[in-house]
Parts: C-alpha cells; structure tokens; sequence
C-alpha cells in the first residue's frame, strides 16, 4: 500500500511538471497570437488537469484505507516512520512549489487573455465607430441615400 501512494504522488509531481510545460506553452502561443494552438493548448491543460484530479482522489482512498479518517498526507506522514516521513515531507514540499509555480503561471496566462481580449473588443469598437454614418438620418424610406439638406428646401409632392 506504501507503494501505491508513493506511485501515486510521484505521478502527480511529474503531471505537474507537465503541466507547467503546457502552461508556459500557452504563454508563448498567446504572446504568439495563435488561437488555434491556444485552443489545442487549452484541452491538454484541461484533459491533464482532469487527470491529477483523478489522481488525488485515489490518492486520498488510498491514504484512508490505510489509517481511517485521515484527512490527507500530513496525517499519514506522521504515522510513518522517520526516514519514510521526511521523504514523503520532501516530495511534498516539491509539489506545493510545483504547484505555486504552476499557479502564478496560470495567472499570468489568464491576465494576458483577460487583456489580448479586451483589446480585440476595443478594436472592434473603434472600427464600429469608423464604419458607422455620423448623420443618423443617412438613408431614406426607400434605403437609398437620403438627401438631407439643412437649409430651407422646396417641397415637393402632393398636398
């Protein structure tokens, strides 16, 4: 059982390594302007992120049905003994600074999006704003351009 949930955080430590592989990726292809590759990007962070959810969630079975009513790997570090204790404390001081890692990266991506986003929508505004007439009266009834004349005109027509 030991070794099932060594098996289980070195995998986890490696699919953080992975993951911050893929997120500085992303980092380039959205520096890049490549939201194709964004996109194929994106789902490998998700499908990965699915996974290490998956993985911790096995991981915490496994820890219970070793000590019952453990609440996660400080519990079941502290029943061990010391050489196995300060190896397991090792691997998790790694993952928590993956981790960090992996999280300012994350922010880092998300800020650069939130950015790359609202400049293509004020861009796009101030292209509306180009395109759009000045003069809301621009067409007439019959969607021909109307003739506006701001002086006094004849009229014409019937009465």
């Amino acid at each position: 059982m030991l070794n099932q949930i060594h098996n289980n955080i070195r995998r986890q430590e490696r699919a953080l390594d992975v993951l911050a592989k893929l997120l500085e990726e992303e980092f380039s292809c959205l520096t890049g302007r490549d939201p194709q590759a964004v996109t194929g990007v994106e789902l490998s962070l998700q499908e990965l992120l699915r996974q290490i959810a998956e993985e911790r969630l096995a991981l915490k079975k496994l820890v219970q049905a070793v000590i019952p009513g453990a609440r996660g790997l400080a519990e079941f570090a502290d029943a061990q003994d010391a050489a196995t204790r300060t190896a397991f404390e090792q691997i998790l001081r790694r993952i928590d600074q993956k981790e960090q890692h992996c999280a300012v990266q994350a922010e880092k991506n998300a800020q650069l999006a939130f950015a790359l986003a609202e400049q293509s929508r004020d861009m796009l505004d101030f292209m509306h704003k180009q395109v759009q007439p000045r003069d809301r009266e621009t067409y007439g009834r019959s969607g021909r351009f109307a003739s506006h004349h701001p002086q006094a005109a004849i009229l014409q027509g019937r009465l």
